[in-house]
């Protein structure tokens, strides 16, 4: 059981990698549109290194296991996000017996605006991949939204997509399908982590 639950947490935190390029790339996206900017070669253009906040360390800004309202977890792994120039945090939170998981991604953008553009890019583009979920808002950070109702080979996700002013947030929640984890308790613990950015970013 637990060598199963390593395993998930491996590919949870390898998810959790991919929504912050998903995140990045919605965001300079609009951003080249938005001004003008020549695109890099992979039609993504280049975030501004000199950001206020690239010099912030994004890890101590991070909920704590205490701070999901759910028994059992703890955090289970840590790594820092360097996609070019921008930067970031992913974690992962769980059970020991791997029955409920938490992936967080956190990304540094270079304005707010930037921010609420990744998370809505980034969540339009996870409800076309999963067909017969429901995306809804809920009052997280600047903006957010929520995809629940989703399940794929005997495991529920339900994301959560927010920004908090120039950080931009995904929190996938997974459990057994017949188990899905309550919308008002992910909404809880985006609530407490926008908390936490608001208060170290500004």
């Amino acid at each position: 059981m637990v060598d199963r639950a390593t395993d998930a947490v491996r590919r949870l935190l390898g998810t959790t990698v991919i929504i912050a390029s998903l995140l990045a790339g919605s965001a300079c996206a609009s951003s080249a549109d938005d001004t003008g900017a020549t695109p890099s070669p992979d039609g993504v253009a280049p975030v501004s290194a000199t950001a206020p906040a690239a010099a912030v360390d994004v890890g101590r800004l991070l909920i704590q296991a205490g701070d999901i309202p759910l028994p059992g977890f703890s955090q289970l792994d840590v790594q820092p996000i360097e996609e070019g120039p921008v930067r970031g945090v992913a974690a992962v939170f769980g059970t020991e017996d791997g029955s409920r998981q938490l992936g967080e991604t956190i990304v540094l953008l270079p304005d707010a605006a930037a921010a609420r553009t990744a998370v809505e890019g980034a969540a339009a583009s996870s409800q076309e991949q999963r067909p017969g979920a429901t995306t809804s808002t809920v009052p997280v950070g600047d903006t957010a939204a929520i995809i629940t109702g989703y399940e794929s080979e005997g495991t529920a996700s339900t994301l959560l997509f927010f920004s908090q002013g120039v950080a931009s947030v995904a929190m996938d929640f997974r459990s057994a399908a017949t188990d899905p984890v309550p919308p008002d308790v992910v909404t809880a613990v985006g609530i407490k982590q926008a908390t936490l950015l608001e208060s170290g970013l500004g």
